[in-house]
């Protein structure tokens, strides 16, 4: 049998506003052996993105553990992506530095983030676009529904 790649034991979300408690994820557990092929399937509301954003450590726990590998996640790791359904960019930063924000997660030189950044750019013809910030990011949103 394959390692487990992926543990969830008794993992719970519950959001707490000023006036209420929202359990968003009652105690979950779940392996995923290497290799395996995962879908979650559920009506809107329930959880299915909570789980996501934990699992990426984009969300905190409220219970319960997670483990990739062997390893506690406690927030985001470069061994994790989230792929989003649309196009996410940061507004508050450059094509160029969104573009490298990835390559600064994983420690990559300066030097090397700029050099790769401007090559991906170039070949999806967006170059001219590298230091722009602001409104532009719609029309890239544009350019990339089109792509």
């Amino acid at each position: 049998m394959s390692e487990i790649a992926l543990q969830l034991r008794g993992v719970t979300k519950r959001f707490v506003s000023r006036d209420r408690v929202v359990e968003a994820l009652a105690p979950v557990d779940l392996d995923i052996r290497q290799g395996e092929f995962v879908c979650l399937l559920g009506a809107s509301g329930c959880g299915k993105s909570t789980l996501l954003n934990l699992i990426a450590g984009l969300e905190t726990l409220t219970a319960g553990s997670i483990t990739a590998h062997g390893k506690q996640i406690d927030g985001t790791g470069v061994d994790r992506v989230m792929m989003f359904q649309d196009a996410a960019l940061f507004p508050w930063l450059t094509v160029q530095s969104n573009v490298e924000f990835g390559l600064r997660q994983s420690n990559t030189p300066a030097a090397e983030r700029k050099k790769i950044a401007k090559y991906w750019l170039e070949r999806v013809h967006l170059a001219q676009f590298d230091d722009s910030v602001g409104d532009v990011h719609d029309q890239l949103h544009m350019v990339f529904d089109q792509q």
